[in-house]
Formats: C-alpha cells, structure tokens, sequence
C-alpha cells in the first residue's frame, strides 16, 4: 500500500511538473476518474498532516537536542577539575572554565598553537601522546607526575586521567582530559619532609598523642629508643611501647594535661630497657589546639639531662671540696685571672676576693724570673698535667711569704675551657723543687 501511494505520488508530481512545463494549469482529469482523485487528494491530505506531525517532532528533537547541549556545556563548565577535549595530535578541541581559567583560554586565541603538549613538559610529551594513540574506543587510561606550564609560566604538577570518547560521523577520535592537580599534595609532603627532617635533626625526644594515646607524630631520636620504624609507629597506642614500670605515670601526666588544658613540665626517670642503665628526663608537655580551640592532643619534649645532672652533682661535690681544703687555693683562666680563690689567700696577699677576682694571680708571686711567666705554665700544665715550684707571695705591705705552690688542670664541664687550680701550701724550711721535675726549664 504505502509502495503504491508513494508511485502515484510520484507520477502526480511528474504530470504536475509537466503541466507547469506546458503553462498549463490544470492536471489532466482524464487520466483519472473521480474516485481516484478523491482519494488521491485524501491520501495528500494525510502526507500533509504526517509531514507536520515529523516537522513537529523534528522541532521538538531540535529543542531537546539544544537543551542537552545546554545542559551538557552547563556541566562541562561547571566541572571542579580542568578538562580538555583533544584530538588524536593533541590539539584542543574545547575545554571547560576551569581549564581557561588553570591553563589560559586556549579558545580565545585561535591564532597560537592550540595543542596540549605545547603546555606539558618536554619530557612527557611523548607518554601523552603515547597514551592517547594507544586507546581503544570508550577506553580509559590514566599517567601520573606529569608537569605543566600554566600561561602565568608557573609549574603544576598533575595526574592526568583520559577517555577516548565514541566516534561519530562528523569527528574522528577524540578524548577527554581531566587533569588532577598534584602540586598542593606535593607541596605538603614535601613539607612533611621538612618538617620530620626538623624533628629528626634535633637530639630532644619529640612526639604527640591524640586523645585516645595513639601516636600522631614521632622524631627519629623518640623511635629508635622505642625500636619500631615511624609508618609501624604512628597510629598506634604509645603504651605498645613505652615501658610497663612507668605506663601508669605517663598516662597521669597526659590525662592532667588533656584535662587542664595547660603545659606540665617535670622530671623523671626513666629505665627503657632492663639492660640499659636509667636517664634522667626533663620533659614538656602541652595540649595541641584545633581549629576551635579545644585540645585534641597531646605534644611531648623529653631532654635527656643525665649527663647535666651527674656534672651539677660533681660540680657540687668540687665546690665544697674546695671549701674544706685548708690551705690557700685560686683557680685561674689560662691567662692567669683569677675565677675564685680561698679565703685563705686574703691572709698571704693583704687583697680581698672581690679585689682579686678578675686580676692576674701571678702579679702576687715572684718566681725564680719576675714576672713569673704564665704563658709557660700554663704550656706545661696542659701537657704534663701539672707542675710544681717554690714561689713568694707578695702582700700589699711588702711582706713576702715563701710558698710551696703545686698547679693541675682542671676541666668543670667536659665542653668547658681547661682551668688551672693552685695550691699554694707552707713551703718547707730549706725546701728545694727536685731536679727530676725542672720546673724551671719548663716555664
């Protein structure tokens, strides 16, 4: 049926076109009888309406075509991540705001070299475009570390993501490009690298707890003694490690400090291991703060002061042996100035402390040459160790008091400079330095 219509639409066009071809105006009637016509012009009826009702539909088509295109570009631009559409040579076919906005509006300038590559790094151009030929159809594929140059000549580091879109009848392949930038996230762990390379460097231990105990961060210095590595470390509860003796005092201490909101410093002592002798803490700890203030952890500087406190104790021990020794004693820099001295020596010298610190011993003592020359003492005493010598103390009267004086070095801290301690005994009647030492030679 719809084969026979279509013939006799075809043939009523032909006469008709040759009856305009003629001039005339009028089909032939003949070749037609009435029932035919009648149905002839009910059936170009009916073509007329299915003509309008595929125009209408066409219209509508249009319509929604334009509205999905809307909607699409609407999402396309309205994508967080930059995205390029690109064909098979790199060259951008349409990219979103945000890729405008990160790599320049590419389609602004359609006098410039428009290919992607021309933004990436040199290095990876070739994996690009490696990637974008190597894709199937509806294929995905993705390369990381890539670098690009953005139109302000700054440098990005990114992820790209690509997908070879269908193929039509108008494109060749073309592919989607989504490009996640790297470059914070690198910035940050390289900061992360600076900021444990801080810790690391410092000899203090250093870590943190969050409000459940676990390990939030560690310097290398706090792991080693723990003995685990910091990726073994972190997240996990401290008292895995800490020693089972002090467990409980070190969860008193962080708990008063979550509670209180307040540093705590304070010393301990503290065995890590059993065949490990104890050390002396002098440890800080104080809240961490977020961002509305409150405390969500727990940060700790421990300083080993073992070393410190066994020389204050010594220190201490020297100060009051040098109060007990009964006879007059100075200590002196290198150059000979006096440090301290014995209340002793007020007596031989006629010169209170206060007078004498600071000044130069040897100004007092006469020797066997005037001045006695410290340069030389002082030379034989940091390499023998000590030396020894009959010398005369001078009193501001003029008095001279023979003396058996005996100089050693020593050091109060091992940092500190050397200092030379004299002793400056009653010398015997007839008293002679033995020819074994040679005092004198030496200075």
């Amino acid at each position: 049926m719809a084969v026979d219509k279509h013939a006799r639409f075809t043939a009523l066009r032909q006469q008709a076109a040759q009856v305009l071809a003629d001039g005339g105006t009028s089909l032939d009637a003949g070749s037609l009888n009435t029932t035919d016509l009648a149905r002839l012009m009910e059936e170009l009826c009916i073509y007329h309406e299915e003509l309008k009702i595929q125009n209408d539909e066409l219209a509508i088509t249009h319509t929604r075509a334009d509205s999905a295109r809307a909607h699409y570009q609407t999402l396309f631009n309205l994508q967080p991540l930059p995205v390029k559409l690109v064909d098979a040579q790199g060259a951008v076919v349409e990219d979103n705001d945000v890729s405008q906005d990160w790599l320049g509006p590419s389609r602004r300038f359609h006098h410039q070299d428009m290919r992607l590559t021309q933004a990436l790094d040199r290095a990876d151009r070739p994996r690009v475009l490696r990637l974008l030929q190597s894709l199937e159809p509806t294929r995905k594929g993705q390369l990381g570390d890539i670098r690009l140059t953005r139109f302000d000549q700054t440098d990005r580091q990114v992820d790209v993501h690509v997908a070879r879109l269908p193929a039509d009848f108008q494109h060749e392949a073309r592919y989607a490009l989504v490009l996640l930038d790297r470059s914070i996230e690198a910035a940050r762990l390289a900061e992360q690298g600076l900021f444990n390379a801080l810790l690391d460097s410092s000899d203090d231990f250093i870590y943190a707890t969050d409000l459940h105990g676990r390990l939030m961060l560690a310097n290398a210095g706090f792991l080693g003694v723990l003995g685990v590595a910091r990726d073994r470390a972190l997240g996990r509860k401290l008292a895995d490690f800490w020693p089972l003796h002090n467990l409980t005092e070190l969860q008193a201490h962080e708990a008063e400090v979550r509670s209180r909101g307040q540093a705590l410093n304070f010393t301990e002592t503290l065995q890590w291991r059993f065949d490990n002798p104890s050390q002396t803490w002098a440890v800080r700890k104080f809240p961490i703060r977020g961002r509305r203030g409150d405390t969500v952890g727990v940060a700790s500087v421990c300083r080993d002061i073992t070393a410190e406190q066994h020389a204050a104790r010594t220190s201490h021990l020297a100060v009051h042996a040098f109060a007990a020794v009964p006879v007059p004693v100075a200590l002196t820099c290198a150059d000979g100035k006096v440090q301290r001295m014995k209340v002793a020596l007020e007596r031989l010298s006629g010169l209170a402390e206060e007078s004498l610190a600071g000044r130069a011993l040897h100004a007092l003592l006469d020797g066997q040459r005037t001045p006695l020359p410290m340069a030389g003492v002082h030379e034989h005493v940091l390499e023998h160790g000590q030396w020894t010598e009959l010398l005369h103390v001078r009193h501001i009267n003029g008095r001279s008091t023979p003396v058996h004086a005996h100089v050693s070095r020593v050091k109060p801290t091992p940092e500190s400079e050397p200092l030379l301690m004299w002793v400056l005994a009653g010398a015997p009647q007839g008293w002679e330095v033995p020819d074994s030492s040679e005092p004198s030679d030496a200075i």
